[in-house]
This record gives C-alpha cells, structure tokens and sequence, in this order.
C-alpha cells in the first residue's frame, strides 16, 4: 500500500512536472535572450520554479486529499481547485497562469457562463465531468453541464440588454513594434520614437475619440522634459491619448504606469500595482541574486496604491497593465466602475511564443468574465479588440507597426 501511495504521488508530481515546463519554457526567451543570463544558469532557477509549481499544484492537493478526506474521490477535484485560487495568490502575489478553468473559453454557452461562474468554478466542471464518466454517473453529468449552459445563455441575455443602452466610441489602437532589444538601449529606443508620434499625428486627423499606445510606448519617463515627450502632449492637445510610459517620483523611484492625457496633461493615471516578481522587483529573500546577474541589477518598481479606472467625461476606463490581467479578483475590481477594459502591454520580452499567446488568452477570459469591451494593445502584437462574448474583432499581425480603428461600446 505505501509504495502504491508512493508511486501515486509520484506520478502526480512527474505529471506535473512536465506540464509547467512544457507550458513555461518560452520564459527563456525573456530570461536569455534578453536578460543576459546564460542558459545553464536560466535552468538551475527555472527547474527548481518548474518542480515548485509542481509541488504545488499538483503533489500538495493529492497528499492532503488522501489525509484529509479518507480518499473519497468526489473531493480530489475540490482540492486540485482550492490549490489554483491559492496558487493565484500566494506567494509574492501569486501567479495565476494555466488554470484549467480558461479552457472554457473554447466552448459555447459555457463560456459565456463566465459573467457568473469564475475560471475556479470552470476548473471544477472540467475536473467533475471525467469523473462522473468515469463512474457512469452520467445524469449528474448532463445536469452539471446544463447548469453552467444555463449560466451562460443567462449571460448572453445580460449582455444583450446592457448592450442596448451602451454609448459607442470610436479609438485608434497603435502597435509601436519596437523589438525588445531596442527597447533596452534608450538611445536605440529613441530611433523609433519619430515613427511612433508620426502614428500618432495619423491617427489624431481621424475621426476618433481615444488613441491608445502600449505599455512603456515611448522611451522617455512621464515627467521628463524632452523633445519628443513635449510632442506627445502637443497631440494630446487634439485628442486624448492614453499611453504606458515610466515615471520617476519620490526620491527617483520608477512607477509602470498608464497615462491619460488630453489637453496638453494627464487628466488621471494609474500605477501598476501587481508587479511582476524578478521582472518589475526582486522578492525577499532572493535581493542577493542581484550580485551575481548583471540582468537584474536595477531599481526595483514601486507598486500602485489603489486599483482605480481612468475617468475622462463619458469613458471609464480600468487599465491593467500586462501580467494584471491574469489576476481574476484584480481585474474585476478595477472594471467596477469602467464601462471599457483596456489592457497595456508588451509581450516582445517572450517574442511570438507560448507565453504570448497564454497571456492574450487571459484578456478573452477577462472580456467575457467582466461583459465589456476590452482593448488588448501590445507593443509586439494581437493589437486588437475583443468583444464581451470573447471575439477578436481584428487583429494586428506580429510585429507590424501601424495603427488599427474600431467602434466599441462604453458598458457599465
């Protein structure tokens, strides 16, 4: 019996094992390519994350199952979802990437059912349903699925009636397509900065009511008086402009940010406040590893104070920057008082890889768990915009430069 246990968990573990590094490798993009660490040194850390996360997610529920519950079968899958919330908040802010509920998205009606039924709740209908075929229990089957089917046509009612009263806006999405190792080097950054506000002056002749730029569009800090920065507040003198750029304040401390400005200021911002760890801030107690990789010497990020939408006459706008939009509970407490989501972002740091195409994912689960439209504007691409049913209504290609117009509607 012990050594049955042993191979049980065993397997739990090398499963998942294999799932996180299969699903996480393209982080080496980021760390080696970019980061200047070298891909020896980016496998000692990230084998150990890999085997951690693994742990986790899946060893931890197994054993606690089989001591908590005497083994009975229908509690496995509570605990294998109870690890996915915990693992989204904790530690250093969790890290709420591959949950198993996001594979709703894929499936009409159940999808829809998100306005209602969270990615937990989904986790747990797609861990339920094996099980109950396995047992033959196939009318809880049908009820379980015809339970979330419900939620979700439901949902598709509530859309459509907050749809009817919705005001439309007409933004102009710009995709800076500035590669990542340019985007390091602040004079190879300032290259591109004369093809981005030539964007900008295209996109102000418009007929639009909102121009959007990605996250640290620009290479020059907010409050910075420079050339190119005294040009962007001149366009927004035209139309408003909402744009991620870094800021230093408070003893020269740097802040991610999201600005909106319109008539030559910011009429309101936002600062980041889930910073990523290691990327945006090295997490106690690895501060250390600072002396050993010249890639992660820098000045950690000062996290946001408050989770706030951007307020310009009729727009409320919830803006989470980058890896915010994972976070479930953040995201819908930022939309509270939106009636648009947009989110900021720049995903050259992992190229055309896995990891950018799980990140783009989050923001169709985050349209359709809110029922608003999002706008999802990434420096390397997918700039688009993604309605609350969860459509892509269009789509910049990978790498391209230009801009990209649409009509969405403000749904509070």
């Amino acid at each position: 019996m012990l050594l049955f246990r042993f191979r049980e968990g065993f397997f739990w573990f090398l499963s998942g094992s294999l799932f996180f590094f299969l699903s996480l490798r393209c982080a080496g993009i980021a760390a080696v390519e970019f980061g200047g660490v070298s891909p020896f040194l980016f496998q000692t850390l990230f084998i150990p994350f890999v085997l951690f996360l693994s742990l986790y997610q899946f060893y931890a529920p197994l054993k606690l199952w089989q001591k908590l519950s005497g083994r009975v079968i229908w509690t496995l899958p509570l605990f294998y979802a109870f690890f996915e919330f915990l693992r989204s908040h904790f530690p250093y802010g969790g890290f709420p990437w591959l949950i198993l509920g996001s594979l709703s998205l894929y499936i009409p009606l159940v999808r829809d059912s998100l306005l209602y039924a969270n990615v937990y709740l989904q986790s747990l209908l797609f861990l339920f349903t094996p099980l109950f075929v396995y047992r033959g229990r196939f009318r809880a089957l049908a009820f379980l699925w015809s339970v979330f089917a419900l939620l979700g046509f439901l949902a598709l009612l509530e859309k459509e009636r907050r749809l009817k009263f919705a005001d439309s806006l007409r933004v102009a999405l710009v995709q800076t397509a500035v590669p990542q190792k340019d985007k390091l080097s602040r004079d190879s950054f300032k290259g591109h900065a004369q093809s981005i506000l030539e964007l900008l002056e295209e996109a102000v002749k418009k007929e639009v009511e909102l121009i959007v730029l990605p996250e640290s569009a620009l290479h020059f800090f907010y409050s910075e008086e420079e050339e190119n920065n005294l040009r962007l507040r001149e366009l927004s003198l035209k139309k408003p402009i909402l744009v991620g750029l870094v800021d230093l304040r408070e003893r020269l401390r740097p802040y991610n940010s999201a600005y909106l400005l319109s008539g030559g200021i910011a009429v309101d911002y936002y600062d980041k406040v889930r910073l990523f760890p290691v990327g945006e801030y090295m997490p106690k107690p690895f501060g250390s590893l600072k002396d050993f990789f010249p890639s992660l010497e820098g000045i950690d990020y000062v996290p946001g104070e408050k989770l706030k939408p951007l307020e310009y006459n009729r727009v409320k706008i919830a803006t989470a920057i980058c890896f915010e939009v994972a976070y479930h509970s953040l995201v819908k407490r930022l939309s509270e008082r939106a009636n648009l989501i947009a989110v900021l972002t720049n995903d050259g740091w992992f190229k055309d890889s896995d990891c950018t195409h799980q990140h783009y994912l989050w923001a169709r689960v985050r349209a359709l768990e809110n029922g608003k439209y999002l706008l999802w504007v990434n420096n390397s691409g997918d700039t688009g915009v993604i309605d609350p049913y969860g459509r892509v209504l269009g789509r910049m290609p990978y790498m391209k430069r230009g801009i990209s117009f649409h009509e969405v509607k403000l749904i509070p």
